[in-house]
């Protein structure tokens, strides 16, 4: 077996193409040393004796980021092994994730960024994962403790009154952190105009484009009556490009829904990574083929609005609230990245937006992609993910942060842990059993 290189050293990677976050290169090496980027060249001209690691026939990425996430331990080798470096977790238990976030470079991890506890109304939707907040002082002090904490990010979820908003937004700006949001009831539009910088799962869009629409969730936009909103949505898309505002949608979990009524899904090869309790929690236990259609139907609205959004150059970046539905960590991100190549991203667009578009977020200049003094996060693809999102791709070398993984080894070596101590298992348990569960914290 050959000696592990130090993830220090020099060390320049070589392919038939690198796509660097935003241009394809062909011939090129990404030279690295000291887990940075020292920059990307010209194969002809590297340095006589730099040492050379050659893959032909492959491709060089940056790490993946996956944007929206709830991080469990048994995810972590799984996402390193489809060549995700770098996750951001989305609602976690504050002191769980950030004992998490210090962990990564010692494990075998992606980088992980967080937001900390979603910050909810007075009844929370998840309370293990959750802080609830009864009114504006509340929601200003966990705000004010979260902020102080250290995270990178604050999130504000379904149940906070409209009005709290502004203040909230104002707390986070004030400690330099920028506010992303799931919004029900709310609708989009009054947060994005109180200073809500990004909104995850496209939430909120069917309040402000169809508020008397039926009972219903993400699946309402599988009404057929929903297509009747098409005026509306434009107008909300204009808006939401006028505002800079990024969207994450989360495609994969659209996905996920409809899939997941299938009769036999829960045999799906996507799946076998995934701990059994997660899929009981999370997929029917009976098929369902008029929800599945609708979900379905749903998926394809969705991926119609995400097109409104391209035509406007509005910021899309690739999450997949990974365990949820359960999606399969790592693997789904390259199916999102497939499903916005459908709403009509180009392959170039589409691997941004797990790249280098992450940038638009405070903190994340330095992943995503192969620029000179970023993070050495790069994966190596075989064949040329630009001619069409491989859905699944065959990875042959992760490096993480300088440090290199088989993507083979990763897969066989995934942790096994208690899922009773994992705070997302606690509320998917809570949820499946329809019983309270108490905070974490």
């Amino acid at each position: 077996m050959p000696a592990k290189r130090d993830p220090r050293a020099l060390c320049a990677y070589l392919a038939d193409r690198v796509f660097d976050g935003r241009r394809v290169i062909p011939h090129q090496a990404v030279l690295v040393e000291n887990r940075r980027v020292v920059c990307v060249l010209p194969a002809r001209e590297l340095t006589a004796g730099t040492p050379i690691a050659a893959y032909p026939g492959c491709t060089i990425l940056p790490g993946l980021v996956d944007s929206h996430t709830h991080f469990m331990r048994w995810q972590g080798p799984l996402y390193l092994a489809h060549g995700v470096t770098t996750v951001r977790d989305t609602g976690n238990p504050l002191n769980w994730i950030l004992t998490r976030r210090s962990e990564w470079e010692k494990r075998q991890w992606p980088r992980i960024f967080c937001t900390g506890p979603l910050i909810d109304g007075p009844n929370p939707v998840h309370p293990v994962t959750s802080r609830p907040c009864a009114n504006i002082s509340d929601a200003i002090r966990n705000v004010r403790e979260v902020a102080a904490a250290g995270v990178d990010g604050i999130k504000l979820y379904v149940g906070l009154e409209t009005g709290w908003i502004p203040a909230m937004v104002g707390e986070a700006n004030a400690a330099g952190l920028p506010v992303s949001q799931h919004c029900l009831q709310t609708g989009m539009l009054l947060p994005a105009r109180a200073g809500v910088q990004e909104f995850f799962h496209l939430d909120g869009i069917l309040h402000d484009t169809w508020p008397d629409h039926p009972p219903g969730w993400l699946d309402a936009w599988g009404l057929p009556e929903f297509a009747q909103t098409l005026d509306r949505q434009k107008y909300l898309a204009d808006e939401i490009a006028e505002r800079e505002i990024v969207m994450t949608p989360t495609l994969a979990y659209w996905d996920s829904q409809w899939r997941s009524r299938l009769r036999g899904y829960r045999r799906h090869p996507a799946l076998r990574d995934v701990p059994p309790e997660i899929i009981n929690w999370q997929v029917p236990a009976e098929p369902d083929r008029e929800g599945s259609a609708r979900w379905k139907r749903a998926l394809k609205a969705a991926q119609r609005f995400v097109t409104l959004l391209r035509e406007r150059d509005v910021t899309v970046l690739a999450g997949t609230d990974t365990p949820c539905g359960a999606v399969p960590p790592g693997l789904s991100l390259w199916r999102e990245m497939r499903l916005l190549a459908e709403a009509g991203m180009n392959t170039r667009q589409a691997l941004a937006a797990a790249t280098s578009a992450t940038g638009k977020i405070p903190g994340f200049r330095r992943v995503g992609t192969l620029c000179r003094e970023a993070a050495a996060d790069l994966v190596v693809v075989r064949g040329n993910p630009l001619d069409a999102i491989p859905d699944p791709p065959d990875i042959v070398l992760v490096v993480r942060n300088g440090e290199e993984f088989d993507p083979a080894a990763l897969k066989s070596r995934a942790e096994t842990v208690d899922l009773s101590d994992e705070p997302w298992a606690r509320q998917f348990h809570a949820h499946a059993e329809h019983t309270p569960a108490a905070p974490w914290e």
